[in-house]
């Protein structure tokens, strides 16, 4: 069986210290309700970070993101395998538009993260220092 591969955006706004959160639409047949961050899969021909790039503007909006690093890959087991691509990117921007694939957006901090974000992805922040990159205290 292979995995699928999918990016996902980590977005940090600097002049808020947080990060964007998004809350997938309660009809969604997979994960509904469910607070991410921004991502999906990579289209044909499309490099990991043009996705990301599609992504964001897609799921929320925001045009004025930059990716500046890699923060980390996961490979998560399951019926469907996916290798996800994790980019740490940055707006300046505030404002947010959201997608049909969505309900509800909010900045968080690390504790809003903490308890909005499934475990398993509050764990990878933390196992791959995200919050500190972020310079959360």
């Amino acid at each position: 069986m292979e995995a699928s591969l999918v990016v996902k955006a980590i977005i940090l706004n600097r002049d808020l210290r947080k990060l964007l959160l998004i809350q997938r639409s309660a009809t969604d047949v997979s994960g509904a309700g469910t607070w991410e961050g921004v991502g999906g899969s990579i289209e044909p021909g499309e490099s990991p970070e043009e996705a990301i790039l599609r992504e964001v503007r897609e799921e929320v909006g925001i045009e004025d993101i930059a990716i500046e690093r890699l923060a980390y890959t996961s490979l998560c087991h399951g019926d469907e395998p996916m290798l996800i691509i994790a980019y740490l990117c940055s707006t300046q921007s505030q404002t947010v538009r959201l997608s049909d694939e969505h309900q509800a957006w909010r900045w968080a901090d690390k504790q809003t993260c903490r308890e909005l974000l499934p475990e398993a992805i509050w764990r990878d922040f933390e196992r791959h220092g995200v919050f500190e990159q972020l310079n959360f205290i």
